[in-house]
């Protein structure tokens, strides 16, 4: 039986333009710091890969909002389609324009919890935020991760607002069809919650992020959190 073609970054001349650079003397330790890095992603993706899950299954995740976990959708997906397609039916159920970049991460590597933000991700066609190649999304199909290592995902859309959910693979279903469902995959199978604004009105009263009050949940949290608030630019903590 030939073994499915597992995803592939797209390296281009990242190797040739980093060793050129070390040849001719140019940040050295940094560079090797990074080719040291981009071992390691390697590592964890290629460990995190697998091609003996079914294709033609149906996958049920549940993408948990992590600032309300009462905010959920359950997405039923093929295991042909992709976790860019995942990203835009979840961004499409929680009623978002699909705006900004988005990424999917490991929660544990190297025996480690991991944040949301983790360098071990994998992100929107496109991005190029990062010092080496990584994967993206619409390359890596549904089926292509091993969820006996790897039951649960982070999920980041908008790295500036930061919408973080926890995606749980609840079942894989190898006997459901498309014709199964009423809509065409992927699609949201059930729901709870409405789904915060995408865009908050910051300047709308009891909505301000910075007036440190019980009507501004953000600045409390991070008060709570212990972090040192300052308002900018001339006027003086108001975090004590």
């Amino acid at each position: 039986m030939t073994k499915r073609k597992l995803p592939e970054i797209q390296k281009n001349n990242f190797y040739e333009v980093i060793n050129q650079a070390i040849k001719e003397g140019r940040h050295i330790n940094q560079l090797k710091e990074m080719l040291e890095d981009y071992k390691k992603y390697q590592q964890v993706f290629s460990e995190a890969f697998t091609d003996i899950n079914s294709l033609d299954a149906v996958y049920i995740f549940r993408a948990k909002y992590i600032s309300d976990k009462t905010i959920w959708r359950d997405i039923a997906i093929l295991g042909k389609q992709t976790f860019c397609e995942l990203a835009e039916t979840i961004i499409c159920w929680m009623e978002w324009d699909n705006d900004h970049m988005h990424g999917f991460s490991m929660k544990k590597v190297f025996g480690k919890n991991q944040n949301p933000y983790s360098r071990f991700s994998m992100y929107s066609p496109g991005w190029e935020d990062d010092p080496h190649p990584t994967y993206k999304t619409d390359e890596v199909k549904i089926a292509d991760i091993n969820y006996k290592k790897n039951p649960q995902l982070y999920f980041v859309f908008d790295f500036g607002d930061g919408h973080e959910f926890n995606i749980e693979l609840k079942k894989i279903e190898e006997n459901m069809k498309i014709k199964d469902f009423e809509e065409p995959l992927p699609t949201c199978v059930d729901q709870r919650g409405v789904a915060p604004i995408q865009y908050p009105n910051y300047e709308e009263e009891g909505n301000s992020p910075c007036k440190l009050d019980d009507n501004c949940p953000l600045c409390q949290e991070l008060k709570k959190s212990g972090s040192n608030l300052t308002w900018f630019p001339n006027e003086p903590n108001k975090a004590n």
